[in-house]
């Protein structure tokens, strides 16, 4: 009921439009030096779309946008000053400080104190709480552009089974955005493998620029490591992985990984830093990378141990148990090779 009579709340706040409205956002700023340059950015496509000087602590922007509500980046050009939120067909007001700039508080949009409101509620209640907030509000506004944008950022965490449900609820327009391209192509490629199933293929760029696929790797057992060079632990349990490699890469064991990076540059240092021998892919897509939608990953690092006949035998095992389990799978194959030996 308290959830409910929220989600009432926040809809019922952000319920008056303004008729014959335009975009405009009026700058009320506080310590500021004339003459420093703010760039408004369409967060999606990080294209800019209008820029303005501040002078005398204010400026004034009102450029033609085509479609509302957008999700706009206001920032100077170092990143310095950052501030992200929701824009509508409305006239607006951007209030900050030159020293929280990123705490500016903003007004005139309804789509922005909806958001706003919507994750400020959710620190307030338990994790079990907060998702069944967010599917809820994600039921309530699957006709409004947020419902979309809200499933977007949590079906990674929500996997599958929970994703798909909330995705057919949404409006046409919703399926059509690029939030909904991007949950129906999460949905569309994710395998949800478990133990026991036959792995699921693909094809990314290798650290040496070459197109690689997992089925490349011809080995008795290979592990499916996905990581990234921000990731800290990823980088401590290289080491380790460095150490298992070199003792069991002569008995049949090899390594694919994957990384969830960005910047290229970033990710090539980490695997010459971490010393890494083994063949690393990536599509810099970051969370977004398709083989981890495939095999759902939401948590780095993660893996999966595969056979040689390419099904899946272990499952995020650590570097103490992955030790542990190469082990008892190399030692089964050699007293396997001296039975017969002895025959």
């Amino acid at each position: 009921m308290r959830i409910l009579l929220i989600l009432l709340m926040i809809s019922v706040s952000t319920s008056c439009h303004k008729k014959n409205a335009k975009f405009s956002l009026q700058g009320k700023m506080d310590g500021f030096s004339n003459g420093s340059i703010l760039y408004l950015i369409a967060a999606e496509s990080n294209d800019i779309i209008d820029s303005v000087l501040i002078e005398n602590n204010s400026f004034y922007l009102a450029p033609e946008i085509a479609k509302y509500p957008l999700k706009v980046i206001l920032k100077s050009n170092d990143n310095s000053l950052y501030k992200s939120f929701w824009i509508e067909n409305s006239p607006m007001v951007f209030k900050a400080r030159a020293n929280t700039f990123e705490k500016a508080v903003v007004t005139g949009s309804d789509s922005e104190t909806m958001y706003r409101t919507l994750y400020g509620t959710i620190d307030t209640l338990s994790k079990k709480e907060g998702e069944k907030f967010l599917m809820d509000f994600v039921k309530t506004h699957a006709d409004h552009l947020l419902g979309a944008v809200v499933l977007s950022e949590w079906y990674i965490l929500w996997k599958k089974e929970k994703t798909e449900p909330l995705y057919q609820l949404l409006s046409d327009d919703n399926k059509k955005s690029a939030y909904g391209e991007e949950i129906l192509r999460y949905i569309s490629l994710n395998k949800n493998h478990k133990i026991g199933d036959l792995f699921t293929d693909f094809e990314l760029t290798d650290q040496y620029g070459s197109k690689t696929k997992l089925s490349n790797i011809a080995a008795k057992w290979i592990l499916l490591e996905f990581w990234a060079s921000w990731c800290a632990p990823c980088r401590t349990d290289n080491k380790k992985l460095l150490s298992i490699y070199n003792s069991f890469n002569p008995l049949g064991f090899d390594i694919f990984q994957v990384s969830l990076d960005h910047d290229r540059k970033k990710w090539l240092h980490a695997i010459e830093q971490d010393k890494l021998v083994w063949t690393n892919a990536s599509d810099l897509g970051g969370w977004n990378n398709e083989a981890a939608i495939i095999y759902g990953i939401s948590l780095l690092p993660s893996n999966l141990l595969l056979n040689s006949d390419g099904i899946i035998i272990a499952q995020n095992l650590n570097m103490k148990k992955l030790e542990q389990k190469l082990v008892e799978l190399t030692s089964a194959v050699n007293s396997e090779g001296r039975e017969v030996n002895q025959k």
